[in-house]
């Protein structure tokens, strides 16, 4: 993939060079420090990536809850970041590289951006999410899912998967669309994701998904957790 094959090429250049940190082309927002911690990981901005693993982790926060819903996860200040469960210290471009890094691509079978909305499944490799925190002093990790979905959101949190879109509206932009949006994952099919649910959830019922009561209190300090997965649909 031309996006993939470029940025792979970027961090090739900051290896040899020693630069230390990415500047896209403007609008686009920096691509924070990258900093390599040995062992096939490396740190950009605020996540860390575990190549060897195929995993990444980024910091956060809980940001809505209670209310209705269509986003997993945005930037700060995101346009979407009103109904939104996760803020995450990220950039959309920090974010996409961070997938690039453990190995996912865009699927060839996916459906034109254009027709996301209208699609009742998305291809794309599967990806396993779950959110983490302390409570009582312990670490607790939960599949994201099971932290999105309020017991009458009328989905079963085992049955939601998701995808890697690669935020397939930039194509012909000029500039990265989760960037200028600020969505990093979502599950209403939204053409600006990095990230979707392969199934759209809540679409056509708003306001039925409004987060679990497990989540800590908006404001509360959480890690994301992406894995990928080696099963592929």
């Amino acid at each position: 993939m031309k996006r993939r094959d470029g940025l792979v090429a970027v961090l090739g250049v900051l290896a040899a060079t020693g630069m230390t940190e990415l500047r896209a082309q403007a609008p686009a927002p920096l691509v924070g420090e990258l900093k390599p911690l040995g062992q096939d990981r490396f740190q950009i901005g605020r996540i860390v990536v575990d190549k060897r693993a195929g995993a990444f982790t980024v910091p956060g926060r809980v940001h809505v809850v209670g209310k209705p819903l269509e986003y997993l996860a945005t930037s700060p200040a995101g346009m979407k970041a009103y109904e939104t469960l996760l803020e995450l210290d990220t950039t959309g471009s920090e974010f996409n590289l961070a997938c690039i890094l453990i190995g996912l691509e865009r699927d060839p079978k996916q459906v034109p951006w254009q027709q996301m909305r209208q699609a009742a499944h998305l291809a794309g490799r599967s990806i396993a999410i779950s959110i983490a925190w302390t409570e009582a002093g312990k670490r607790r990790q939960v599949p994201a899912a099971e932290a999105l979905l309020n017991p009458d959101a009328g989905v079963k949190p085992e049955s939601v998967e998701w995808v890697y879109m690669g935020s397939p509206a930039s194509d012909g932009l000029g500039r990265f669309a989760a960037d200028d949006a600020g969505t990093l994952i979502g599950f209403v099919h939204d053409a600006n994701s990095i990230i979707e649910s392969r199934a759209g959830i809540g679409i056509g019922a708003y306001g039925s998904v409004r987060g679990h009561a497990m989540l800590p209190a908006a404001g509360s300090a959480v890690e994301l957790v992406v894995e990928a997965t080696t099963a592929t649909p």
